[in-house]
C-alpha cells in the first residue's frame, strides 16, 4: 500500500507523530535483582542501571544458539523504576524467558503493555518540539532518560530509532495519554509536521533498516546479523546466554548473513521471497539462493523496498541480483546498505 506522499514529505520535512503503543511491547521488572539478572541473561553491559537513574540500554536476549528471542530496550527511570520495551506480542516470551532462569533472585518481570503507552516522535524537529517539555538540554545520546513534564501529566523520554532523521519514544501512563497526545499533536502540525499512521511508520523503519520481530529479529537470526549490534552487544562483559557463540562468530569473522537493504525493480515482492544471485549455477553445492526478503513497502522517496538477511559474502552494495516470487517469477533488485540515503 502506498502511503500518502504529503504526509510522508511532512515527516520528512520536519516531524512525524506515531501512537507506538500496539507497536511494541512494555514489561515492569522489579526486585532488587531485576537488573543484575538481565545482565547476566542478555548481551549488553546494562550493570550501571542499577546504580544510576534516567539511563537506558539496548540489548538482545538470545538462546543457547545465539539466536535472537528479542530486542530490549531497558529504561531506568527518574523514580528507578524499570521497564522494558519489547517487540509486539513478546511480552510472555520475554517473561517466560527470563522466568525460567530466576532461582533465588528477587526479581519479577511484568505486563506493562496497557499501563504504559508508547508513542514515537520523529524527525528532524522531534528534539526542538520535546525540548520545551524537559527541564533539562535535550541531547542525541542514546543511554539518558529524560523526565518530560505537560501541565499536569509526565512522561518519559529515551532515544528510539533514527527514522527521517531522528527519533524519540515518549512512554506515559494510560491516564496522560489524552492531554500528552493533543499537546503533541498541535505542536507537530503547527511545524509542518503530520500524525502518522501503521503504513507510514512501516515505511520509515525500512528506510532506516530498523529490524523489528517478527520479520527480522527471530530466532532464525543472530545479533550479530543485524545493524544494531554496536549499540546492543558488549564483547566485553561476562558470559549470557548464546555468549560463546555470539564471541566465536565474532572472533572468527564467520557471520554467516548481514540485512541489507533491496531496491526492487518493476514489481513489489513479498516477505519469505527469495534472493538469487543469476551468477552462480542452480547446480552450485548451495544452489543460488543468497537470501530471503524479510520486509517490503512502496516509498514515495526510494520507489519500492525492503530488507533481506543475505548471505556475507553476497552482502555488497550495489550488486544487482533477482528476487524469485513463489510463482517462478523473478525481479530485479539492487542491494543498498543500510539506512537507505540517495
Amino acid at each position: 500500500m502506498m502511503v500518502d506522499p504529503i504526509q510522508y514529505a511532512k515527516v520528512r520535512a520536519s516531524a512525524g507523530l506515531f501512537d507506538a503503543t500496539r507497536a511494541f511491547g512494555r514489561l515492569f521488572a522489579r526486585g532488587k535483582d531485576a537488573i543484575d539478572l538481565l545482565h547476566r541473561m542478555s548481551t549488553n553491559d546494562v550493570k550501571p542501571l542499577e546504580q544510576a537513574k534516567n539511563v537506558a540500554a539496548l540489548t538482545f536476549l538470545t538462546n543457547e544458539k545465539g539466536r535472537m528471542i528479542d530486542l530490549l530496550k531497558v529504561v531506568r527511570d527518574g523514580a528507578a523504576e524499570t521497564l522494558l520495551i519489547t517487540s509486539a506480542g513478546k511480552e510472555e516470551a520475554v517473561i517466560q524467558w527470563l522466568d525460567k532462569f530466576t532461582i533465588m533472585e528477587d526479581a519479577r518481570f511484568e505486563r506493562a503493555t496497557e499501563k504504559i503507552h508508547q508513542f514515537l516522535l520523529c524527525g528532524l524537529n522531534a528534539t526542538s518540539i520535546l525540548s520545551q517539555f524537559a527541564q533539562e538540554s535535550i541531547t542525541e545520546s542514546r543511554t539518558h532518560v529524560y523526565d518530560l513534564h505537560f501541565e499536569s501529566a509526565s512522561a518519559t523520554l529515551v532515544k528510539g530509532p533514527s527514522l527521517a532523521g531522528n527519533g524519540w519514544f515518549i512512554l506515559t501512563s494510560a491516564e496522560n495519554v489524552p492531554l500528552i497526545w493533543d499537546q503533541l499533536s498541535q505542536d507537530v502540525t503547527a511545524r509542518g509536521g503530520a500524525i502518522m499512521e501503521n503504513e507510514l511508520f512501516e515505511v520509515l523503519r525500512i528506510e532506516n533498516g530498523t529490524p523489528m520481530a517478527p520479520n527480522e529479529i527471530n530466532e532464525k537470526h543472530n545479533p550479530l546479523e543485524t545493524p544494531v549490534t554496536s549499540t546492543a552487544v558488549s564483547f566485553t562483559k561476562g558470559c549470557y546466554i548464546g555468549q560463546e557463540v555470539i564471541a566465536r562468530l565474532d572472533a572468527q569473522q564467520k557471520v554467516q548473513r548481514h540485512l541489507m537493504g533491496l531496491r526492487f525493480e518493476g514489481g513489489s515482492p513479498s516477505i519469505g521471497d527469495r534472493i538469487i544471485d543469476p551468477t552462480i549455477p542452480e547446480s552450485a553445492p548451495l544452489g543460488n539462493e543468497i537470501g530471503e526478503v524479510t520486509s517490503a513497502a512502496k516509498s514515495p522517496r526510494f520507489g519500492s523496498i525492503g530488507l533481506a538477511y543475505v548471505r556475507g559474502k553476497y552482502a555488497n552494495p550495489g550488486a544487482r541480483l533477482s528476487v524469485q516470487d513463489s510463482t517462478g517469477n523473478k525481479l530485479p533488485i539492487t542491494l543498498v546498505q543500510l539506512p537507505f540515503n540517495v
